[in-house]
């Protein structure tokens, strides 16, 4: 694949994090981008991109081209990066896309070394740094059958990498990409999953690194966190089964899975949120509705 003539884009969902976005662009522009697609999912009125628009300002002034998308509510994930790559669709150029969350940061060099590897590749991921962890590969394992990530591969293992940072070939970086049933959490395992289905490259690049700080926009044991994770781990039983009879499998595991995870996590957080995110992801996903559960700005 001839990749060197066609610049690259960055596209990052904001979350009420102004300072993270902020650093995250200028890290972008270290590593030679000059445009980025910001959607804002903050649902506060515009105030958290407000506070940052004396940085974008000076951003603009040292030719990083920053475009704000205002939806209005909180797409979540997927239907988020959908929402950036229309809007790049619909100018009809070409770009690689480099898909980053907004409180990661792109190492020195590391960009230079994956737009080598996406001559060779469809999609290409950077090792991650979470905190002040050593890098570690971004390819996860998600175990079908048990509905368990893991750094290797277990029972009904499916490989995937992490939806932290990706660099997208122009020709992959249509709208929608991830499945826009998902809104937080499980939308790269799926694409996982369609990747391996439609015989699309994903590759490890080795020599980039990503820094990523966790948790800084969905706060572990919230109710948002817990209804989410518990309604993409349903919807994941469903569409990984290639058959009737994995998916009565699959969603029987959850049965069992679920509930223990919602005991161990509501022992660990001295709270009934767990139980609480279980029930209504459970509810919703048998009436075939989803909830936001955004806590006010």
């Amino acid at each position: 694949m001839n990749t060197d003539n066609i610049s690259i884009t960055g596209l990052l969902l904001h979350f009420r994090t102004p300072g993270k976005t902020l650093a995250c662009l200028h890290s972008l522009r270290q590593e030679g981008i000059c445009k980025a697609i910001v959607v804002d999912n903050s649902e506060d009125g515009g105030k958290s991109v407000a506070t940052m628009q004396d940085g974008l300002d000076a951003l603009q002034g040292a030719g990083f081209d920053t475009v704000v998308l205002h939806p209005g509510h909180n797409l979540g994930f997927a239907c988020g990066v959908a929402h950036g790559l229309e809007y790049l669709a619909n100018r009809q150029q070409l770009y690689h896309i480099l898909l980053i969350n907004s409180d990661a940061r792109l190492t020195t060099g590391s960009l230079d070394h994956m737009r080598h590897a996406l001559k060779y590749a469809d999609i290409v991921a950077p090792k991650i740094a979470q905190g002040n962890q050593s890098p570690s590969s971004p390819i996860a394992y998600y175990d079908q059958l048990l509905g368990l990530i893991t750094h290797t591969p277990k029972v009904r293992p499916l490989p995937h990498a992490s939806g932290c940072c990706l660099l997208i070939h122009q020709c992959r970086a249509q709208p929608p990409l991830f499945d826009q049933d998902f809104f937080f959490y499980g939308e790269d395992v799926m694409l996982g999953f369609d990747c391996q289905r439609d015989g699309v490259t994903v590759l490890e690049c080795a020599k980039s690194v990503v820094a990523h700080a966790t948790s800084s926009s969905a706060k572990n044991g919230s109710m948002f966190y817990e209804y989410h994770i518990n309604r993409s781990h349903w919807l994941l039983a469903q569409k990984l089964a290639c058959n009737p009879l994995e998916r009565c499998l699959f969603l029987a595991a959850r049965c069992i899975t679920l509930p223990l995870r919602a005991l161990v996590r509501s022992v660990r957080f001295r709270s009934f949120v767990a139980w609480k995110g279980l029930w209504a992801a459970t509810a919703d996903v048998l009436r075939g509705r989803c909830r936001s559960f955004t806590p006010p700005s």
